[in-house]
């Protein structure tokens, strides 16, 4: 009998949590249904903007919107940023989009651009290639084309502080050379320059090996090049004239070099990125809204003692800044390092990604910052998604101050 009522309890207490789990949930799909915008289409050919009019509210005083992903290789992801580019640009007045790529690389991109040459073709192995190749990122290409020359650009720009691409490789060094010449500098000739020169090019061919005499001059050089280029007075705001952006590039390469040869934590991408990006903001974007392209790594504000890009840019821009953080339910995507397709496995029964597909709507997007106490579930640790579709427990909106959920996930398609 002792046994029998055991497992009567046990049986109760399991149906018990069982309901109790399904009521809490339940709840939260209700919020959801209540305070989420339902978004109708993720399609950047859709000109039909009135399922995101409710942004113009969320973001009405926001100057910088900062755009996530999971991964570098979900096409619907890639799709679903691109029509919401279109939308703050036509609707909301923003002015630039800055990509996660090389800075030189993406103001190199925009100087051919200008000269009449097709976005498409200047980004091929310039800017990060699964944002080059991706058929789902393309349709941006001719859009920032057309608008090149009326009243409205949107302007391309990067921040990254790791430069990889084909025209840092080719004209990077030429081009600081000749800057630097231009403002009479005595140190563009000579041993040191050409090691500075010679490791530079190692650098962007993410050749990591130094001899520690090669280090030893670097750095030396490195550190002169910066302190004559910090005095050099702007002649004008833009690329390749002006002292600041050079600066950044001279900061950005010593960061790399750091990271790539163990001197500094590889972390410091990040903290150089969002230096970078501030630089952008202050100078020649001031007074301009901004919309960021990157990673949710990078964009997040912060993951416990890692500090991202986005908890840089945070505290320096506070509310003008929102992040939004993107995720999903199921599907696959690519994986960027080895090409390969990766499956999404399903979420838990409680995360936050179920309680939106218990919503039946495909596409959505969470506000975290106007929540109330009354919403305290969403100020709880939850099971969601921050990188790579993993689960974590998590406070989201402490990381993000919105979510935008895609219910499948399809691999981006490249060309």
């Amino acid at each position: 009998m002792m046994k029998q009522l055991h497992l009567l309890v046990t049986i109760s207490i399991f149906f018990y949590c069982m309901d109790h789990d399904t009521r809490a949930q339940d709840l939260k799909t209700t919020w959801i249904k209540e305070n989420a915008v339902k978004v109708q289409s993720i399609s950047p050919e859709d000109p039909d903007f009135s399922d995101l009019q409710a942004l113009k509210e969320i973001l009405k005083d926001t100057r910088i919107v900062l755009l996530g992903e999971q991964t570098h290789g979900g096409g619907t992801t890639y799709s679903a940023k691109v029509r919401l580019i279109k939308f703050l640009h036509q609707e909301m007045g923003f002015e630039v989009i800055a990509f996660e790529s090389g800075m030189y690389d993406c103001a190199k991109i925009w100087q051919q651009m200008q000269l009449g040459n097709p976005m498409e073709q200047e980004v091929l192995n310039s800017m990060f290639y699964m944002y080059a190749t991706s058929t789902e990122v393309k349709p941006l290409f001719p859009y920032v084309d057309a608008h090149m020359k009326n009243s409205n650009p949107l302007v391309f720009t990067g921040m990254d502080s790791q430069h990889t691409g084909e025209k840092s490789k080719a004209s990077l060094a030429d081009d600081l050379k000749e800057f630097l010449e231009k403002h009479d500098s005595k140190n563009t000739t000579g041993e040191s320059w050409e090691v500075f020169r010679r490791k530079v090019e190692d650098i962007i061919a993410m050749n990591r090996e130094v001899v520690d005499n090669d280090k030893v001059a670097f750095y030396q050089i490195l550190e002169t090049l910066k302190n004559e280029t910090a005095n050099i007075r702007n002649e004008t705001q833009s690329f390749p004239d002006n002292s600041g952006f050079w600066l950044q590039i001279l900061e950005s390469i010593e960061s790399q070099a750091k990271r790539y040869w163990g001197d500094i934590q590889d972390m410091d991408r990040d903290r150089q990125m969002a230096d970078n990006m501030s630089w952008l903001l202050n100078n020649p974007f001031k007074d301009k809204k901004v919309i960021i392209w990157a990673h949710n790594f990078h964009i997040a504000r912060g993951l416990g003692f890692i500090l991202p890009m986005g908890h840089f840019l945070k505290e320096e821009f506070k509310d003008d800044m929102y992040a939004l953080g993107f995720t999903g339910y199921d599907g696959s995507f690519i994986n960027f390092i080895t090409g390969n397709e990766s499956q999404i496995s399903k979420p838990s029964g409680d995360s936050i990604e179920q309680a939106i597909k218990n919503t039946g709507w495909q596409y959505a997007m969470v506000d975290f910052i106007n929540i109330t106490k009354k919403d305290a579930w969403l100020k709880q640790p939850q099971k969601g998604r921050l990188l790579n579709f993993q689960e974590q427990t998590a406070i989201f909106p402490n990381i993000f101050d919105g979510m935008f959920y895609i219910q499948t996930t399809t691999p981006t398609v490249r060309e």
